[in-house]
């Protein structure tokens, strides 16, 4: 391409003031920068320019994408270097590719997330990806530098879908950009050393906020020839990032696998408002931000942050004992938390974070529905100014509206989420929910969802926050059980400190099928069960530890020096048999002698499954089932479920007292007790599989 070619043959006297203008077939499209903005706005522009039956051509420049960058020619192959980006594809923006037709191949997905996980300062909340919809990590770039497959990356595959569509990708620097002597956009750029000019009918800034990663906006050479053709222009506010890549010991299983988790709070030392970590193949990706980050400016500093990030106790529950845990890179950069003011004009417009993003979540998805609004306007509309300012602006209008309903989202958000007594009430809330309401009506779940995952607009979010219900919702599953559920803490003695606290509470339909699938078990093994049960209970909690070890704790159950389940008034050991054996006979002495009772292991199906029956006492008949689960080698999910009928009385003067019994037994107790000694048998599982745990900080290695 040499200089002559670049000019077009037929000159257009249109001015500024002049009416509207539209873009015909012949038209010449410019995009600077060929990240998602850039890359969706092409697609979307030419796509529908073929079914209008209009011939546009569309040239895209971008630096960091050059032929033989990595070996390769043309494609993903080519791109080089890192867009700051946390990089993972929301359920929203999956859609969006599947309706545009763009599957992303297996290399460029790092990992396919099935759940998200809200940690909380009293315990966290997991959300699972709901049926239909999808959501992965990826890689924007090239980078980290020690990847075995840094040409699988989404910018790369996004161009690449570009150029299928029809665009012109040309990897060069663009020097400047002005108005040629018609009016129209003159782009500057040097290619190979030669310095070449490219007339334009209409020229998109599509280059981001991290030309170079923390440096302000107006210090770039790009934000000066932004001026020079939009001189009202002010690019939106920003704050700054802290993400860093670490890479996870080489043949060790991975950590968090298909789990992203949303950390919402720091310390009084480092304080951080919302933090995520997300996996992806043999890395982790960490995105902080907070006050604590954007006074940082020094490398030294941020090291220091990571540092102190990994020593927070709520990380330290996350992180398996003994995790190695390398710094592959780190950066520091710009993250868009406003919109920019008049950010089109004659012929010229500014898409993706450079004019605006949804609020600290997914940037892909805002950068895509800016390129959108504006293929739709360009093609449907205009290009001369008032065009734009009409169709174009009243989208980005609408995002400026909505990030302010994200604002009050997040700083209720964060309140909650960073009091422990408030992140109690949420979490009692949300499972008193779960374990009453049908999926569908789950409406404090489907809040969480929204906002974690960004799936929804943030004035509905918030609309849906403060509906009555939700509150009803939450001071009575959540402030009245959060209460009652202390006092009963108090009265048992049980202590939080030393260990973690897991989400062991289950929905209401998943107990249903694990309650059939007991029932059918034990029928195939000759074990009679009732049909119904008038006290049933469920709960299952995720172990990092094999199979093996875990029912090997299990065995301890009733062991009197056992590291879990050891409630006030209670006393539990064996009195018969051996551990792990049938006719192992456990019993239960309560301070009321009339609630004691004895359990007898009377099934035990390799290191799966465990069945005690009550042999005596007001639970005769009734069943203790521990079953093991297991997910990945390393990794099981260990369940309980207790049920059993109250026994009847038999005169007129016992019936009563059965009835009595029935509905004022309090079962919350139960909850609370096995919700205690669950997150204890974690803990002290997770820590015995890693003999001669290091410390964390001797573990992470910044160098």
């Amino acid at each position: 391409m040499n200089q002559a070619q670049n000019k077009p043959t037929a000159v257009e006297d249109h001015s500024p003031t002049q009416g509207r203008i539209a873009l015909e077939s012949g038209a010449t499209v410019a995009v600077i920068g060929g990240g998602p903005a850039g890359a969706f706005f092409a697609i979307r522009l030419l796509r529908r320019a073929g079914k209008l039956e209009r011939a546009i051509k569309v040239v895209i420049f971008e630096r960091r994408h050059q032929p033989g960058l990595l070996g390769g020619g043309i494609g993903p192959d080519c791109w080089k270097g890192c867009n700051h980006c946390a990089g993972w594809i929301s359920p929203r923006l999956s859609d969006v590719l599947r309706t545009l037709g763009l599957e992303l191949p297996e290399g460029v997905i790092q990992s396919r997330i099935r759940s998200l996980t809200i940690q909380g300062y009293w315990k966290n909340i997991t959300l699972e990806v709901p049926a239909g919809r999808e959501m992965f990590s990826v890689y924007r770039g090239s980078r980290p530098s020690r990847r075995r497959d840094p040409q699988q990356n989404l910018d790369g595959f996004l161009l690449q879908a570009a150029q299928r569509a029809g665009a012109e990708l040309v990897g060069a620097e663009v020097t400047g950009a002005a108005r040629s002597t018609t009016e129209k956009p003159l782009v500057t750029y040097l290619q190979n050393g030669i310095e070449k000019e490219l007339e334009a009918d209409l020229l998109v800034f599509a280059a981001g906020v991290n030309s170079k990663p923390g440096q302000p906006v107006e210090d770039s050479p790009l934000f000066q020839s932004i001026q020079r053709l939009l001189p009202d222009f002010k690019p939106p506010r920003l704050r700054r990032a802290l993400i860093f890549e670490m890479e996870l010991e080489p043949g060790k299983p991975p950590w968090l696998d298909e789990e992203v988790y949303f950390v919402e709070y720091g310390s009084k030392a480092l304080p951080l408002e919302m933090c995520s970590l997300a996996p992806k193949r043999g890395f982790l990706t960490a995105v902080l931000v907070g006050r604590s980050v954007d006074a940082a400016l020094e490398p030294d500093v941020l090291r220091g942050i990571m540092k102190q990030f990994f020593d927070l106790p709520q990380i330290r529950t996350l992180v398996p004992p003994r995790t190695q845990l390398r710094l592959a890179c780190m950066c520091n950069p710009n993250m868009v938390v406003g919109s920019a003011h008049n950010p089109c004009g004659h012929r010229v417009a500014v898409i993706g974070d450079l004019v605006t993003a949804r609020l600290y979540k997914d940037g892909i998805l805002s950068a895509q529905q800016t390129a959108r609004a504006l293929a739709a306007t360009v093609l449907e509309g205009g290009v001369d100014e008032a065009s734009l300012r009409r169709g174009y602006g009243s989208v980005l209008r609408q995002f400026r509206r909505d990030n302010r309903f994200a604002a009050l989202v997040f700083l209720l958000h964060r309140l909650v989420f960073g009091s422990s007594v408030l992140s109690r009430v949420l979490y009692q809330a949300v499972l008193t929910e779960r374990k009453n309401t049908p999926a569908p009506e789950r409406t404090l779940e489907r809040i969480l969802w929204k906002i974690a995952s960004g799936d929804d607009r943030y004035e509905q979010v918030f609309r849906l926050m403060m509906r009555p219900s939700v509150w009803r919702s939450v001071l009575i599953g959540g402030v009245a059980v959060t209460v009652r559920n202390y006092l009963a803490e108090l009265v048992f003695g049980l202590c939080w400190d030393g260990f973690g606290r897991f989400t062991t509470g289950v929905a209401r339909e998943r107990l249903e099928e694990k309650r059939a699938a007991f029932v059918s078990r034990m029928a195939e093994i000759h074990l009679p069960v009732p049909s119904h049960f008038e006290f049933e209970r469920m709960y299952t909690i995720k172990i990092r530890a094999p199979q093996s070890e875990v029912f090997e704790e299990l065995g301890r159950f009733g062991e009197l020096d056992r590291g879990y389940l050891h409630p006030r008034w209670i006393r539990i050991q064996r009195v018969a048999g051996i551990p792990n054996a049938r006719g192992c006979t456990i019993e239960y002495q309560v301070a009321l002698p009339r609630f004691s009772f004895r359990l007898l292991l009377e099934c035990l199906v390799d290191e799966h499954l465990a069945v005690y029956r009550v042999q005596n006492g007001f639970a005769r008949g009734g069943v203790l089932v521990f079953e093991l689960e297991r997910s990945r080698p390393d990794t099981c999910h260990l369940s309980i479920y207790a049920a059993f009928n109250f026994q009847r009385g038999r005169n007129l003067l016992s019936r009563p007292a059965w009835w009595v019994v029935r509905h004022l037994f309090p079962a919350f107790v139960h909850d609370v007790i096995w919700n205690h000694a669950l997150c204890q048998l974690k803990g002290r599982v997770e820590e015995q599989h890693q003999t001669g745990r290091l410390l964390l900080h001797e573990e992470v290695h910044f160098g």
